[in-house]
């Protein structure tokens, strides 16, 4: 009988590892988090691209490595971590919007992603950009944070 529950006390020690060890894998495709509150007037020289439907332009003064931003329709706006979601820790893993289009490129692992809802159109990232919430203020200025 002894015999028996330790072979037993071993299974379930086993089959608990093994449930437990995956969880514990470091997730190679988390951005890191920062805090962003931004406000970006638009009618800056800088952001006169924004005043066109689908146009994108880079913002480098804030998240980890930059943020992109389109404008989706006269009033909404799609702000994007520029860091590529495939391997964050990589320093030259950022995304570089693709000239007159609505796609970016990661310069690195080559991933590509949407512009309009972040997400993943070739990989090898398999995750969407973090996206960040905007807000379109009445004296044209937008809001991005998070």
């Amino acid at each position: 009988m002894k015999n028996y529950v330790k072979g037993l006390l071993c299974w379930v020690i086993l089959l608990g590892l093994l449930t437990i060890s995956p969880s514990c894998k470091k997730n190679k495709d988390q951005v890191p988090n920062v805090a962003v509150d931004e406000y970006i007037n638009l009618n800056l020289p800088d952001y006169i691209n924004l005043n066109a439907i689908n146009n994108w332009v880079y913002y480098n003064y804030a998240g980890n490595k930059g943020i992109i931003i389109i404008r989706t329709s006269p009033t909404e706006f799609n702000a994007y971590e520029r860091t590529c979601t495939y391997d964050p820790s990589v320093s030259s893993a950022y995304v570089k919007g693709i000239p007159n289009d609505i796609f970016c490129v990661d310069s690195t692992c080559g991933s590509k992603f949407s512009l309009i809802d972040g997400s993943v159109i070739t990989g090898p990232a398999s995750v969407p950009l973090l996206k960040y919430r905007t807000q379109l203020l009445s004296n044209n200025f937008l809001h991005i944070y998070n």
